[in-house]
């Protein structure tokens, strides 16, 4: 199979106050289904891979006895780490270091990956993870659209806004060219079959969302391509062209949006939980 293109890892640098506040989390609705479907014993532990401040570790946290975070980004561990002290969450270890080679040890019920399973060495990841899960386990990507995601004007001129931006701020590299078709070609259900998973199938769910101006702000400030890092000293004229672009779509300054969520979900298949490999290196806090 042609490999899976690679992204930079330093890309999400300093967005972790913006992801936190301005990602919307994923519907209660989308963690009952995917309870009901891979139900947890509340005595068993699961792995977040790509956390970042922990939306999907915060939600699966009273259902286990451990969960495991795993970001490549220190300053998003560190931010979730300080955010659970603070709301009495004792029971999330928070490990930085790349879902390729962290050290982690088994078995788990449940791992998760929320909105970057793209961004990941799939077939490495895949494996990796079946040889953690305990039989029957189970691996959901998690997926939600971006504002910017459909076909409305206010959508179709924040994206035109932010391809003028990118190549004036130089950021085109951060995302890497052919990268859709790519996932095309190699779908992750044909992925997560070739490393021994049996999927299951995806499953959908919209919510209806507002946005303001404000709050689009705070999200492109938490993506990987025009963050506070990416557009340098420009940001304050990047906020001034934003509000021109949308200033003609908005009602009352809001933008509406049918947002839409889905998780994609495979059960383990492949040989039970053994004790040999890197894989059940035992856990350290910070990976290492």
């Amino acid at each position: 199979m042609t490999p899976d293109p690679g992204f930079r890892t330093d890309l999400y640098r300093g967005t972790a106050p913006f992801y936190d506040r301005y990602r919307t989390p994923y519907p209660d609705a989308l963690f009952d289904d995917l309870r009901r479907r891979m139900p947890l014993s509340g005595h068993g532990r699961v792995v977040d891979l790509a956390c970042g401040t922990g939306q999907i570790a915060f939600a699966l946290a009273r259902h286990a006895v451990e969960v495991i975070a795993v970001d490549q980004e220190g300053d998003s561990v560190a931010f979730g780490r300080a955010k659970a002290k603070a709301a009495g969450v004792s029971n999330i270890t928070w490990v930085t270091g790349p879902a390729e080679t962290v050290m982690l040890n088994g078995p788990v019920e449940l791992v998760t990956v929320g909105n970057a399973f793209q961004r990941l060495n799939r077939p490495i990841v895949a494996q990796r993870m079946g040889s953690l899960l305990q039989p029957g386990g189970g691996l959901a990507l998690l997926w939600a659209d971006s504002p910017w995601a459909g076909d409305l004007p206010w959508q179709t001129a924040l994206r035109e806004l932010f391809a003028g931006w990118m190549a004036r701020a130089g950021a085109n590299d951060r995302v890497p060219a052919g990268w859709e078709s790519a996932m095309k070609l190699d779908p992750h259900e044909e992925v997560l079959r070739r490393a021994g998973f049996e999927y299951v199938g995806k499953f959908d769910f919209t919510m209806e969302q507002t946005w303001t101006v404000e709050t689009l702000t705070g999200f492109v400030y938490s993506t990987s391509f025009l963050n506070l890092h990416a557009l340098g000293g420009q940001a304050p004229e990047f906020e001034r062209d934003l509000v021109e672009r949308l200033g003609p779509y908005g009602a009352d300054g809001v933008f509406g949006q049918s947002a839409g969520y889905a998780y994609e979900l495979a059960r383990w298949g492949g040989v039970t939980f053994t004790a040999a490999g890197i894989f059940l290196v035992p856990l350290t806090p910070d990976g290492v």
